[in-house]
């Protein structure tokens, strides 16, 4: 076999599993694991896959760091917080998920604003410190350092005993059939006690993620209220959201 053909069975395979490991690669392919190895070393290097140990990853399955979240799709997320900003109105009581669409939007919060905000973020709730007004409620827990927010149960259990008027929801995936998916078990876990825990839930999401699904779920398609995306164009596909009750903005 050619090694283009093995190149494009390997990425055929990501396609369907999202996941590949070398040891199965190496015996379905009849090649050695040395050359599974430098074939997925080769197609990473064109930012096709994401080698790990034993294996590779689709690009769209690793969960990026914090840092490389904060400046992938800006001028998306910019668009989205603009138009996020609208909905937040004085005396609120707001909860933020761990997003760098959220800090986007807690950096256009107007200097007169006086609300509370709920977030298990670090970078947001330092961002908020500067707000002259807004009341902010940092949820401790175990820190993730590479997201660089905390998690675990007493995030959860301090997210279950509070009532929020809207939660700005930054999503990974989001698709009509299974909802908002993540592809991090213990943020999924916090998401769905953050949408039970308010009262109106507005999904953030650039185009891309739309009709998406990740590994895990959070909670399906009727708990959400609106989705803001940077681009809400393809009308055929945010009928099917709009037929399902939401807000597309």
């Amino acid at each position: 076999m050619l090694k283009i053909e093995r190149h494009q069975l390997i990425l055929d395979k990501l396609k369907v599993n999202r996941k590949v490991l070398s040891a199965i690669l190496s015996s379905e392919l009849n090649v050695s694991e040395d050359t599974i190895r430098r074939d997925l070393k080769e197609l990473e290097a064109k930012q096709l896959l994401y080698k790990v140990h034993g294996g590779a990853l689709s690009i769209e399955n690793r969960i990026l760091s914090y840092n490389e979240r904060s400046v992938s799709d800006l001028d998306k997320k910019k668009k989205i917080a603009k138009k996020a900003v609208k909905l937040i109105h004085e005396g609120q009581v707001i909860i933020m998920s761990g997003s760098s669409t959220n800090l986007e939007l807690a950096k256009l919060l107007p200097p007169s604003l006086n609300v509370t905000i709920f977030t298990y973020s670090l970078p947001i709730a330092l961002q908020l410190t500067k707000h002259p007004k807004v009341e902010v409620i940092f949820l401790g827990g175990k820190l993730n350092k590479t997201a660089q927010v905390t998690v675990g149960i007493d995030v959860m259990d301090s997210i279950s005993k509070l009532r929020a008027d809207i939660c700005f929801m930054g999503t990974d995936a989001i698709n009509i059939d299974r909802g908002i998916t993540e592809s991090d078990w213990e943020v999924a876990h916090i998401k769905k006690c953050m949408i039970a825990s308010s009262d109106y839930v507005v999904s953030m999401c650039i185009n891309t993620k739309i009709m998406e699904s990740r590994r895990y779920a959070v909670v399906p398609i009727d708990k959400i209220d609106a989705i803001i995306t940077d681009d809400n164009t393809n009308q055929s596909v945010y009928k099917r959201f709009k037929e399902k009750g939401l807000v597309v903005m």
